[in-house]
């Protein structure tokens, strides 16, 4: 089965992301029964060049063999879907390790598991681990999705190599699910966007596409991703691919979905968007949607992204040539495409 989703989001955004799901009420109710890991369970001061202080709300936890970022709560509240009909949580996850460097390691050996402890559930779901690098803040990172089945008392396991790091985190609906959060949440999101904040566009694209301010609304989705992908933000522009992939709110066309993918695909360094429209570009090629036929296509540009089992899946459809020249493609990418 050829995967279309990838364990990757714009690190620009991910912290106010991922994190808001911290930024929750102190008075978050958190059952007894459920031992989430707290700031004082296992503080760290990452070896430099790593930020020694986390994000406010947040911190580092584990050791300098492999550590994550958890906010103060131990909750996640209100996540999201990666699609609206999509019945699983999905969170993102950042994990580092003193000397890991993303460009020797693009795809680590890692791997992230996870159980719910206080009642029955389905083992979540992880996306193979990738590598990104951020200069500012994050340097060189590991990044994975997770989709979890249920609500709960979830432990959260990552290996890399024989190291592992254990946390526990109580996932919840938001306490308060009133309109008017949802409005002033838009409303911040709007004055940015009209100011020309390609990212806030981009996320106020995302909030109407998936309905996080009430009813879905795509005609709004596609004009604030299409301000967004203009300014060459990759998140709008494989956003955009998407919905013309999907046609929601437009015709499908498939060309124009390649067209945005191709655009969002020629971003570096991948942040997130890059890597989807490189991954749905090699789909199309695949399946000759909206472009020829072409496993070499597919397989230079699954090899671009972390998305291994696509790459398999291209390879075993290929001769020992056919696969020399993609990898001869992708390797002249990659020059012209200095990160």
């Amino acid at each position: 089965m050829l995967l279309r989703a990838l364990p990757l989001l714009s690190v620009a955004f991910l912290s106010v992301l991922s994190l808001a799901h911290e930024s929750v009420p102190a008075s978050i109710n958190v059952p007894e029964n459920c031992p989430v890991t707290k700031p004082g369970n296992q503080p760290l001061v990452p070896p430099p060049p790593y930020a020694a202080k986390a994000p406010e709300g947040t911190f580092w936890y584990g050791t300098d063999r492999l550590w994550t970022l958890l906010g103060d709560s131990g909750a996640w509240t209100g996540l999201g879907h990666y699609e609206p009909d999509d019945p699983t949580f999905r969170q993102k996850l950042l994990y580092w390790r003193q000397g890991y460097d993303w460009e020797k390691e693009p795809n680590p050996p890692a791997a992230v598991t996870g159980r719910r402890l206080d009642g029955p559930a389905p083992p979540l779901m992880a996306d193979p681990v990738g590598g990104g690098y951020r200069e500012e803040d994050w340097k060189s990172f590991m990044v994975t999705g997770i989709n979890l089945p249920t609500l709960g008392c979830w432990e959260i396991t990552a290996q890399y190599e024989t190291d592992e790091l254990t946390f526990v985190v109580w996932v919840a609906e938001p306490e308060s699910k009133s309109p008017q959060k949802h409005q002033i949440d838009r409303k911040q999101l709007l004055s940015e966007a009209k100011k020309g904040d390609h990212q806030a566009q981009m996320w106020l694209g995302a909030g109407y596409e998936q309905g996080w301010f009430g009813k879905r609304d795509f005609e709004q989705a596609l004009r604030w991703y299409n301000r967004a992908a203009a300014q060459g933000d990759p998140d709008a522009q494989s956003s955009l691919g998407q919905m013309y992939e999907d046609g929601k709110g437009v015709q499908q066309d498939y060309a124009r979905a390649a067209y945005w993918y191709r655009k969002a695909a020629e971003h570096v360094p991948d942040f997130g968007g890059a890597g989807q429209g490189r991954n749905h570009l090699g789909l199309l090629y695949m399946e000759g949607l909206g472009v020829p036929r072409d496993s070499v296509q597919a397989y230079m540009w699954f090899s671009l992204t972390a998305s291994g089992p696509n790459l398999s899946q291209a390879r075993a459809q290929m001769t020992s040539g056919q696969i020399y020249e993609a990898e001869q493609m992708a390797a002249e990418w990659r020059a012209r495409h200095p990160e």
